[in-house]
């Protein structure tokens, strides 16, 4: 198995990079070929800017998605980007470790979603290359992510709410690019908990790398689930945390 992990966190001696070592100690150890990635300690650029593409005046109007497409295609994305995407082509599976941050992804590993899951390479909607279409369909892909609350709270009922809806535009946008996601690994209230806690959260996290490729599957709406008009069909149930029906939705 070939496996590019992607860490997401500014200290070298954090509990996520701990994790994202084990991930690498592990598969190594188990004879898999790893590729490693520390965003922050490889001074990683997360903007996505002007700069990524050639030929665009001062003048010009920048519509990224268009010139992430015309790079592409034209053999000019940028060179840290290509990287990425070479990366990412060659991986059979990838896990991207961070800490879940005000609800969402660090601005680091957001900021490398947005350059490197790039219209091109990862999705062309105009010729149906998404979701489970997606330039990386078939590429297994696992968050592993911390937390500073505890699980209870984490719950439907508690103060943070459901964890599997927040991390729901994560995981869809990943699967917009194509990736079969993995059940994420997640490691709560990292911060309080004891050292022999933590040991026991690392031993998981070697055992969840040796499984990566029998792992469950995360549940999506295959395409033909929607009408032309990307709604549900009407005798179609919701299976993710992303859709629901009116009667169901709490706020619409």
């Amino acid at each position: 198995m070939k496996v590019y992990i992607v860490l997401a966190h500014p200290e070298r001696r954090s509990f996520n990079a701990a994790l994202a070592d084990v991930y690498r100690s592990t598969l190594e150890a188990d004879g898999h070929h790893v590729r490693f990635r520390d965003l922050h300690t490889d001074g990683f650029n997360p903007l996505l800017t002007r700069t990524d593409f050639e030929g665009c005046g001062d003048g010009d109007l920048v519509q990224f998605p268009k010139a992430q497409s015309r790079a592409w295609s034209g053999n000019r994305t940028a060179a840290d980007i290509a990287i990425e995407h070479n990366n990412l082509i060659w991986a059979d599976a990838v896990i991207l470790q961070f800490p879940l941050w005000l609800y969402g992804l660090p601005a680091m590993l957001k900021g490398w979603c947005e350059r490197v899951l790039s219209e091109g390479v990862a999705h062309r909607p105009a010729e149906n290359i998404w979701f489970e279409n997606g330039g990386f369909s078939g590429t297994r892909i696992m968050l592993s992510l911390t937390t500073n609350g505890r699980r209870e709270t984490y719950a439907h009922n508690g103060r943070h709410g459901s964890l599997d809806i927040i991390l729901w535009p994560i995981a869809n946008a990943l699967r917009f690019s194509g990736f079969d996601l993995v059940e994420p690994f997640i490691a709560f209230d990292v911060v309080r908990v004891s050292d022999s806690d933590r040991r026991e959260i690392l031993g998981h996290a070697a055992n969840r790398a040796r499984s990566m490729l029998d792992l469950d599957l995360m549940p999506f709406h295959a395409l033909t689930d929607y009408s032309a008009n990307g709604v549900l069909k009407d005798d179609v149930q919701p299976a993710t945390p992303g859709q629901q029906r009116p009667d169901n939705c709490v706020r619409c």
